[in-house]
């Protein structure tokens, strides 16, 4: 869903306690956890958020005291479980103005595994003034547990890259969710065309259709396939052989 689709949803004012938002581009991301911070803070009438109430003033000038956002200090360092208790033990305070308090973890793929069971523990017995808004670019970095208690808001490619990107990576998945090995080398044929902006468009595309299509016993494997096709393509590795990479490892894991 894009952004004005996500409006739509939380203007009935219906808010989960836990979302991850993949998807998209980093700020794309970001404006869609803000969103939904608004309109859990929200205290006007209608449809929320109403963009004029004072705790929607307050969000939007980014000086609400029940809206904070978690970042690690260093893109490459994980959230460690300590900063994911002092979360967990914040959010067991009531909050100072609004009816809700929003937790937005930017890079939430980064928490380590002790991190991600530490916040496991708030998401299955969740106070009901707190909401926690995961921000990921790899969903599929985050154990399956956490993402069963969250709701997952997946935001479209940019316009410029979804109508080639999309329908490959969704031609990609099937043939391997439908275990069609010809199938899959049919799919990955054109990649061998694409450059190399293209292909670091594709993987997170992958990424995204990945969450809900592919079966959870396969997901981590597939998971450390795109990881390991993004490197290739950061150090400009031809596509064609990362084609190859995809094809190779993602055949392998359908014949465990």
């Amino acid at each position: 869903m894009d952004l004005s689709d996500l409006r739509k949803r939380l203007s009935g004012r219906r808010i989960f306690h836990a979302y991850i938002v993949t998807g998209g581009t980093g700020e794309k991301r970001l404006r869609a956890g803000e969103l939904i911070a608004r309109a859990a803070v929200c205290s006007g009438a209608g449809p929320a958020p109403c963009g004029v109430c004072r705790d929607c003033v307050k969000a939007l000038r980014g000086v609400h005291p029940d809206i904070e956002t978690v970042r690690s200090q260093r893109k490459d360092r994980e959230l460690t479980v300590d900063s994911m208790r002092e979360v967990r033990s914040r959010a067991a305070v009531v909050p100072n103005e609004a009816d809700r308090s929003v937790y937005i973890i930017a890079d939430a793929d980064l928490m380590n595994l002790q991190a991600q069971n530490a916040m496991l523990k708030i998401f299955e017995e969740p106070p009901g003034h707190a909401v926690f808004v995961l921000l990921a670019e790899n969903p599929l970095k985050l154990i399956p547990t956490v993402r069963s208690r969250c709701e997952t808001v997946t935001l479209p490619p940019e316009p410029e890259e979804e109508p080639g990107c999309r329908r490959l990576a969704e031609e990609i998945i099937k043939a391997y969710t439908s275990r069609d090995s010809l199938g899959l080398t049919r799919a990955l044929s054109p990649m061998e065309k694409l450059d190399r902006t293209e292909v670091s468009e594709l993987i997170p595309a992958l990424r995204a259709i990945a969450v809900r299509a592919v079966p959870e016993k396969d997901l981590p494997d597939f998971s450390d396939t795109l990881d390991e096709a993004e490197l290739m393509a950061r150090a400009n590795v031809n596509a064609g052989h990362i084609a190859g990479l995809l094809l190779g490892r993602l055949c392998d894991t359908r014949k465990r």
